[in-house]
């Protein structure tokens, strides 16, 4: 380790320096330290000050970055990779940054899959029948006995939409 007052000989002397909570270091090499005129001097207290000030200030945003605590990847290594995750609990660790890449890539945040052009539909309203079902037993045990009648109906439109289609297919 080089002194820190000179740059050009080697550190034999560390000093540390605690004021009101604020460590201060210094390392010098024995012509430095001999050189002080005193065993502290306000040059090295500033420089000590000023130096870890500037340490504690980068650890402030070292911990306000995101990181996943699977991987430890943080938000800075996240978009210096191109948007790649490290593992699968990356996906809500960096969940912020990821939505408007997903929401440009694909219509939406969460992956529908592809369907076949023909029975395509088909498989879209099974889904969406499904997912409409468990809503309306959900508003039923909720006692919302309107809402359950509304998804009733969109169910019972989807269900004869896609009874048209299977007998437009066969």
């Amino acid at each position: 380790m080089l002194c820190d007052k000179c740059n050009k000989n080697q550190a034999t002397v560390h000093m540390k320096q605690i004021v009101n909570g604020s460590s201060a270091e210094m390392n010098l090499c024995q012509d430095c330290a001999t050189a002080l005129d005193s065993p502290i001097s306000i040059e090295a207290i500033f420089n000590g000050l000023l130096g870890s000030y500037l340490s504690s200030e980068r650890q402030k945003n070292q911990r306000n970055e995101d990181t996943c605590e699977a991987c430890g990847m943080t938000t800075t290594e996240f978009k210096s990779s191109g948007g790649k995750l490290g593992c699968a609990n990356c996906y809500n660790t960096f969940i912020s940054n990821l939505k408007p890449i997903l929401t440009n890539v694909q219509s939406g945040l969460r992956h529908e899959g592809k369907f076949p052009t023909k029975s395509g539909r088909i498989m879209f309203q099974e889904r969406e029948v499904g997912r409409l079902r468990e809503l309306m037993q959900k508003s039923i045990e909720e006692e919302n006995f309107e809402e359950a009648a509304r998804i009733r109906d969109e169910v019972r439109l989807l269900e004869t939409a896609k009874n048209d289609e299977v007998s437009d297919i066969l």
